[in-house]
């Protein structure tokens, strides 16, 4: 079995090749270099393998071992061979690897993003110190700013409502996809923007909204053809409303909320509790007589005595 080399460990799927590996106490530091004979210019495609000069590269890559890594690149710079080409020269881009003017590594990139994606700007930046990476807050926002936009090609139910861009001061309108709940939009607080989103999107059906007139106006100039619909976070917000005024109006009306008494039956050793309006009182003592019946509802034992004390009176 051939021996593995340590770039497919470290940089797998990369054409660069490692002389030389400086481990420290905080950092592993790799002196790498392309294998490709040759590189394409970026404006023409044409391949060259005419280097120019040599220079020094660094760049940040994902950590080892709890340890930072840094990978110490002999970059080229070639000629292009093209005539037509404006660029004499021009540097290569390793594919995987780098991006221009970038200082770390397309994995170390994806890598911050993510974490970016998962805890935000203060928490990622924490973590990411944990981990060996060392960043800060402002640059993982700039990473999920740099992140493309999901596409919305096909909306069929629509979602909007706004969107504080800072809690108090700043508000924008955010466009929901109904069908997978996610966002797919952020425009400005304006009835002629989402106006102007809505004929861009002719497939849209319904429009689930609050009671806010510039969503109403937008909907009805951008989307004539689409119903209007309340959420139902509006709507049972609206009735609960509704209900608080009406019995704020009515409320010397309300009746006092009934009573009820455990009253001791005996009746042939029967036990069993009732309510005290089916029972009516025989003097200010506590002495309670059960109510009359219709003469179709007596039972048999009706000659039988019935006596039932309150419970503050029982004997």
């Amino acid at each position: 079995m051939g021996g593995v080399r340590i770039a497919d460990v470290l940089l797998p799927g990369v054409e660069v090749r490692i002389d030389r590996v400086t481990l420290t106490e905080t950092e592993v530091r790799l002196a790498v270099r392309s294998q490709a004979a040759s590189a394409a210019c970026p404006d023409y495609g044409r391949r060259s393998a005419r280097v120019h000069c040599y220079y020094p590269r660094t760049l940040a890559d994902r950590p080892v071992a709890g340890k930072r890594v840094r990978l110490e690149l002999q970059a080229r710079r070639l000629l292009c061979d093209n005539d037509q080409c404006d660029r004499r020269t021009f540097t290569e881009q390793i594919p995987a690897l780098t991006r221009r003017y970038a200082r770390r590594t397309d994995a170390l990139t994806a890598q911050l993003a993510d974490l970016a994606l998962f805890l935000g700007g203060k928490a990622g930046a924490r973590l990411s110190e944990r981990m060996s990476i060392g960043t800060c807050k402002d640059t993982l926002l700039r990473f999920i700013r740099a992140l493309p936009l999901p596409s919305s090609a096909h909306v069929p139910l629509l979602g909007v409502d706004e969107f504080a861009l800072r809690r108090g001061r700043t508000y924008a309108t955010i466009l929901i996809d109904m069908s997978t709940h996610r966002p797919i939009d952020v425009l400005a607080r304006a009835a002629n923007t989402f106006a102007s989103w809505l004929r861009n999107h002719p497939e849209v059906r319904i429009i689930c909204r609050d009671r806010a007139d510039s969503f109403r106006d937008g909907a009805q100039a951008g989307a004539p053809q689409a119903q209007q619909v309340a959420d139902a976070w509006h709507l049972l917000h609206n009735l609960a409303e509704a209900v608080e005024r009406v019995v704020g109006r009515h409320r010397a009306d309300l009746r006092e909320p009934l009573t009820y008494h455990r009253i001791r039956l005996k009746t042939a050793g029967l036990r069993r509790t009732q309510t005290t309006r089916n029972w009516t009182s025989v003097d200010g003592h506590g002495l309670w007589s059960p109510a009359p019946v219709n003469a179709t509802s007596k039972s048999t034992n009706a000659s039988s005595a019935v006596t039932a004390f309150a419970p503050s009176h029982d004997t």
